[in-house]
């Protein structure tokens, strides 16, 4: 279960900003299905959403935690393939003289069963300037910090990590070589990262083939899927193998819907070629179905960007209650969305619903409704009316005036 994501000075994101899972107190709304209770002190979400203007860095935020996940299960792997010499792959802030000379930095702060886990490093270009991982049982206790070349090793509790040091390239973080020599909290580490799942709402091709090739060898969930899509009017679904024009086999769905007689009387079923036959919007949501059972079947975290895109309204609130309300595993989803009729106190509590704007400089800045004092933002307030009418920043501005219009028809004098 993910507590915390902390990113700063990459893409637009300057100063430290974090992502908080971790469920305000003193709010009382949705405890039964929104909320994982961990005990009488912390209890964390199980989604988060995420909304801002369009360029306002809501991809931005899912993209760093995409490079965080990429580089702790590649940068082993990478430097290998090219021969220790490959850059780290960063885009840093780029309207500050300051971001220049300063590191990116991305940390973590997670659960895997009863033990918390905070991990973290900063990096340049070409190499790793720090690393570090803390873990708590009964208080936080520190397994190993690296400051480039210096190293601290707990040697009580962390004996994997002895004597690696030397074999850590410049390039390569300390947690990710360790791994590779079958250290088991470091390991433990990496499986958490390999249960975060990250994909883009408006193209599927990340998630397509994982769908179909679980729909044809996975008989409980295409048990699933096909009670799932009865509303869709469709029948069943069936995958099929076919050669393609390079002579090689894909798999590929087929939706069956039933046929009727002149007194409208069901006779058949007859197959529909699912590409070119059915709409974008049943697609997307057929392929994504795979991701959204695989994260709550085995207590994962999805992370998705443009949800929204190509589903209907009310799909997208049947979705949302779906996964709080059938979330008996600890599963969490993190989403960008601009759909405004789901920002609604029926779906989420305060805390659950974040904003992304960008400041005077640029800079893109996080928070949270729950930020809000009381007064401004109740728990039964409109917040999908309060925030299109720019009450809680985060909206987009265009001015209609009647220069723009004299440049669009040449009438504007030089």
């Amino acid at each position: 279960m993910l507590i915390e994501f902390n990113v700063s000075n990459f893409l637009s994101f300057k100063d430290d900003t974090t992502l908080s899972m971790i469920g305000v107190k003193s709010f009382k709304e949705h405890e039964n299905d929104n909320i994982i209770k961990i005990n009488s002190k912390l209890k964390l979400l199980k989604s988060s959403v995420i909304y801002g203007n369009n360029a306002s860095g809501k991809s931005n935020l899912i993209r760093a935690v995409g490079f965080m996940r990429g580089f702790v299960l590649n940068s082993f792997r990478d430097a290998l393939l090219e021969n220790n010499d490959k850059k780290i792959p960063l885009t840093k802030f780029l309207l500050s003289t300051k971001s220049d000379v300063l590191p990116t930095s991305f940390e973590v702060v997670f659960f895997v069963g009863s033990v918390k886990y905070r991990y973290g490093f900063e990096v340049e270009e070409n190499e790793v300037i720090s690393e570090w991982l803390f873990h708590t049982t009964s208080k936080e206790v520190p397994l190993f910090t690296r400051n480039k070349n210096e190293y601290y090793i707990n040697k009580s509790s962390f004996q994997e990590g002895l004597n690696l040091e030397s074999k850590t390239k410049n390039n390569v973080l300390f947690l990710t070589l360790i791994a590779q020599f079958n250290g088991q909290i470091s390991n433990r580490v990496i499986d958490w990262f390999k249960n975060l799942n990250i994909i883009n709402g408006i193209d599927d091709k990340t998630y397509r083939k994982y769908t179909i090739e679980k729909l044809k060898g996975d008989k409980d969930f295409q048990k699933w899927v096909n009670s799932f899509i009865r509303f869709l009017e469709i029948s069943k679904l069936t995958t099929v193998e076919e050669e393609t024009s390079r002579q090689t086999k894909r798999n590929r769905i087929v939706t069956w819907h039933r046929k009727y007689g002149e007194n409208n009387l069901l006779i058949d079923t007859v197959p529909f070629n699912f590409d070119h036959q059915e709409s974008e919007g049943t697609k997307k949501l057929i392929y994504l179905l795979g991701p959204w059972y695989d994260t709550l079947r085995n207590s994962k975290i999805l992370v998705v960007d443009e949800l929204d895109s190509r589903l209907h309204t009310n799909l997208m609130k049947q979705l949302i209650r779906f996964f709080h309300a059938t979330n008996h595993l600890n599963a969490q989803l993190i989403f960008v969305v601009h759909d405004t009729n789901i920002l609604s106190k029926d779906y989420f509590r305060r805390d659950q619903i974040w904003f992304i704007e960008k400041n005077q400089f640029g800079a893109s800045e996080l928070y949270s409704l729950g930020d809000f004092k009381s007064e401004k933002v109740r728990k039964k307030s409109a917040f999908d009316k309060n925030y299109t009418i720019g009450k809680y920043g985060a909206v987009p501005y265009f001015e209609h005036n009647e220069k723009l219009n004299a440049l669009l028809y040449g009438e504007e004098k030089i």
